[in-house]
């Protein structure tokens, strides 16, 4: 929330309270106050019905459920992850019109977010065609083994996961416990749709 103040600060209404402090900071304002200079003017600030309208996508991505999700991911980039899908459906050495560009940034998003079983299911049910058993399995092994190298990432990093100690983990202390327990603090869900609709 501390950009969403920042950003929204002009100079009747300023809050840099959530802003870091000190002299270094990027905030001119706090960096301003720590050196003991005066404040400097907002140069740039949000018109207030655009701060309305940002207000709620702040709230929901501040959401603690919502970050608890994401924490599972552990992904420090998942910007480039997203870019990979989709100039794997658009490459970049290749001209392609701004319809085609628009297509595959909306299939990898959706891709991204849904997977790619629900995906082609998704769009070709929309064309009203019929998926096909030989699509739906290479996209379902798509799915499966983008989690478990996502499971993988996440457990060859031991000191920031808790091994569980259950009888059932299958990687000992590399965190990949497919039966958790009640005691269990790592769960990974091993069908992509169980992941895509938590």
């Amino acid at each position: 929330m501390a950009t969403y103040h920042h950003i929204t600060s002009n100079d009747s209404e300023a809050n840099h309270s959530l802003c870091p402090t000190g002299p270094d900071s990027s905030c001119r304002k706090n960096a301003a106050a720590a050196k003991g200079e005066p404040a400097p003017k907002h140069r740039h600030h949000l018109p207030p019905h655009v701060c309305e309208a940002l207000l709620p996508i702040y709230e929901r991505l501040a959401d603690r459920k919502l970050l608890q999700r994401c924490q599972r991911g552990k992904t420090q980039n998942s910007n480039e992850s997203l870019h990979s899908v989709i100039w794997s459906l658009a490459p970049k050495h290749r001209h392609a019109s701004l319809f085609a560009i628009e297509a595959a940034v909306a299939e990898a998003v959706m891709r991204f977010n849904a997977g790619n079983l629900r995906t082609s299911s998704g769009i070709l049910s929309e064309l009203t065609l019929n998926p096909g058993l030989c699509n739906a399995k290479r996209m379902a092994e798509k799915d499966r083994h983008q989690v478990a190298e996502s499971a993988r990432k996440r457990a060859s990093n031991d000191s920031v996961h808790k091994h569980c100690g259950n009888a059932t983990c299958t990687k000992g202390n590399r965190t990949t416990c497919l039966e958790p327990t009640s005691t269990c603090t790592v769960q990974i869900c091993v069908s992509p749709l169980q992941v895509f609709s938590k």
